[in-house]
């Protein structure tokens, strides 16, 4: 549920967005390099893809529960998000799910704000 102004949740909701697509990106780059490194022996090494999806994701993780704790979210959705970005795919799925449960706090509290704003007018002044 949001609480606070609903900017900051959009701000938040675009960086998890953004670092949600790169880490999948990079998830399946690393991926795509362990097949080719361990089936096809084509390739020595993956390691700047490792370490560079290792230090995404760490940023990945703030981002997310960034995005959680502004929403005061339940744990286990909290973890739902954070641990999309380990599996392959997921994260893609994971960021437009969250979108659309964003999306619907955003319209909600915007909502609320409305019938406030709306009963308050109605009430005839002293």
């Amino acid at each position: 549920m949001i609480t606070g102004p609903v900017p900051p949740v959009e701000k938040a909701l675009t960086r998890y967005r953004v670092m949600a697509w790169i880490v999948g990106v990079m998830l399946l780059v690393l991926v795509a390099g362990m097949l080719l490194r361990y089936v096809f022996k084509v390739i020595d090494t993956t390691a700047p893809v490792a370490i560079a999806h290792g230090w995404l994701y760490m940023i990945y993780v703030i981002v997310a529960l960034d995005l959680c704790l502004r929403l005061r979210w339940p744990v286990l959705r909290m973890a739902f998000v954070v641990l999309a970005g380990t599996i392959p795919f997921v994260s893609f799925v994971a960021e437009h799910k969250v979108t659309q449960w964003v999306r619907a706090e955003i319209a909600e509290k915007q909502g609320r704000e409305a019938g406030a704003g709306a009963a308050a007018a109605e009430q005839p002044a002293p």
